[in-house]
């Protein structure tokens, strides 16, 4: 390969790989900036010990009555919003919950991408033009920033993650999210495609952990906006998303970040 084609080709790849965006440079240039790129786990803030724990932290949705009717007449599950997905109780001291899935069907939380997660990590890469989501569950979640509007939801089949939209306000991104598939949401929510997510990210002043702000708002389902938080721990610098998150070479498949129970 010739000087020439190997620069380009070192280019290529440089261009691909988005440790350090530009975005999240020039935010570190200023010691009072915190910025929320960077690899991060959800913690059982209060000690709940389970997601079951957790879920009952949530307060309960305020639907309205033509939705509570609809939820009466098999609309789904309430307070978890789904099946509680199988944890083991966490050890005295340990900050995280582990869900217990095989390899083969890890599920995708509440059916949306990237949203209300569990387990699995999240790697956040900001840019000037977007934030991307790495799941290390699988999947990319983009954020746009670059001012396009939504798209008519009457041309578009719904997702997983939705189309998603934000802005920072200081150091949070605020995040709007609608053409999600229909389904249900904590605390004994609902969503359709129409329905609106209104995210706001943001890092503590230290930098150690994150929390997201959901807001619900839909005024055929909720009496007022569903909104409640979840908190999240950084991990150290140099943390990424693996491509599957969980290892098969381990029988009892636990995410990674959480040492398994010692064998007898």
């Amino acid at each position: 390969m010739s000087v020439a084609k190997l620069g380009v080709a070192l280019l290529l790849i440089a261009g691909m790989i988005p440790a350090a965006s530009a975005l999240a440079q020039a935010r570190a240039a200023s010691a009072s900036d915190v910025h929320i790129e960077g690899h991060w786990v959800r913690k059982d803030v209060g000690g709940a010990g389970s997601f079951g724990g957790l879920a009952d932290q949530i307060p309960p949705a305020q639907l309205t009555a033509e939705a509570a009717a609809g939820r009466g007449r098999g609309g789904g599950p309430g307070r978890a919003a789904g099946p509680a997905p199988s944890g083991r109780p966490n050890a005295v001291g340990v900050p995280y919950i582990v869900v217990e899935r095989p390899c083969a069907n890890p599920g995708r939380g509440n059916g949306a991408l990237l949203i209300n997660p569990d387990s699995g990590g999240i790697h956040i890469i900001e840019n000037t033009d977007e934030v991307i989501l790495a799941g290390e569950r699988g999947g990319v979640r983009r954020i746009y920033l670059d001012g396009r509007p939504h798209p008519n939801l009457a041309g578009r089949t719904p997702t997983l993650a939705g189309h998603s939209t934000g802005r920072y306000e200081g150091n949070a991104l605020l995040v709007d999210t609608i053409g999600l598939t229909p389904g249900n949401v904590q605390g004994g929510g609902l969503r359709t495609p129409e329905t609106h997510l209104r995210e706001r990210i943001e890092a503590a002043a230290d930098g150690k952990t994150m929390t997201i702000t959901y807001t619900w708002d839909d005024a055929k389902i909720y009496q007022k906006p569903h909104t409640y938080s979840y908190v999240f721990d950084r991990l150290p610098a140099g943390s990424y998303a693996f491509e599957d998150w969980c290892d098969a070479g381990d029988p009892i498949e636990k995410q990674s970040i959480v040492p398994p129970p010692q064998k007898p």
